[in-house]
């Protein structure tokens, strides 16, 4: 069995949180519809999303600790001020993740994969585990693509998705504990394709997971900053040279009905939200 463990951001930090529910239920969806039954989502969250959805291998446990609000941030002043609001929200993050695995421990699960509340994933994850016969210790997604929430466009990125996103590890119970950091403050580790003891992970053989950007509510990559990626002047050198390094690293596709299909990449539709 694969247990998906879904850290959820609380309603107190969030932009909008009728607009993440709609985003959270879509992951939901997508994680649900594996070919294969043997899998359990574990989701973790202060408050439970507002969905309309529901699925006999989900759960939501609720926690406890205080959410990484504006107030409460101002108490982690770190050693590094720059960045300490978002260090505090990976807190919050790896937090939730650690009692998603120790609340699934009771399922003696053989493998483990984080999935962002935001992201989709291939309904073919869970039976590729299940068969795997070569005692792998864990893959990583190398290949993923990146989606620009409402574009009929997508990207995929042919070599290092697993440095951009955190739903990018599939790993063998053993090790889930590895890709977790306690001290100085908690942090999920994503980045690296090496366990314990030499062990080392496999490229998935197939791109595994969609980065939702521009979506509001991925806090690195807002609508903004997807902008000021991507604001280069075409008078200027680093404008041809940023065509040159995404041409290379990624490959354009068409989102079509099949595609959606396979990742659960529904059309999310806000005016529900918004004509209120």
């Amino acid at each position: 069995m694969i247990i998906f463990i879904v850290p959820i951001k609380s309603a107190q930090i969030s932009t909008n949180w009728e607009v993440f529910s709609i985003l959270v239920e879509r992951t939901m969806r997508s994680i649900c519809q594996q070919t294969s039954s043997n899998f359990k989502v574990i989701a973790v969250c202060h408050e439970i999303p507002q969905l309309n959805f529901q699925h006999p291998s989900l759960e939501y446990i609720q926690v406890d600790f205080d959410p990484p609000t504006a107030k409460n941030i101002e108490k982690l002043q770190s050693d590094d001020p720059l960045n300490y609001r978002n260090a505090a929200k990976e807190a919050d993050k790896a937090k939730k993740i650690m009692q998603g695995v120790a609340y699934a421990k009771k399922y003696n699960a053989s493998h483990y994969m984080v999935v962002d509340a935001d992201d989709c994933i291939s309904k073919h994850i869970a039976k590729f585990a299940e068969e795997d016969t070569n005692d792998v210790p864990g893959w990583f997604i190398s290949k993923g693509y990146i989606y620009n929430e409402g574009s009929n466009l997508i990207f995929l990125n042919k070599n290092t998705f697993n440095v951009l996103c955190g739903t990018c590890i599939i790993v063998k119970s053993e090790y889930i504990d590895q890709l977790l950091q306690k001290k100085p403050y908690p942090l999920y580790n994503h980045d690296f394709t090496s366990l314990g003891n030499g062990k080392e992970m496999h490229p998935l053989p197939f791109p595994g997971a969609i980065y939702s950007i521009g979506n509001t509510e991925n806090y690195c990559s807002t609508p903004e900053a997807v902008k000021k990626m991507n604001s280069y002047s075409f008078l200027k050198k680093d404008f041809y040279e940023n065509i040159v390094r995404k041409l290379m690293k990624y490959r354009v596709k068409l989102v079509t009905d099949s595609f959606r299909k396979e990742f659960g990449l529904t059309k999310l539709d806000f005016t529900s939200v918004f004509n209120k």
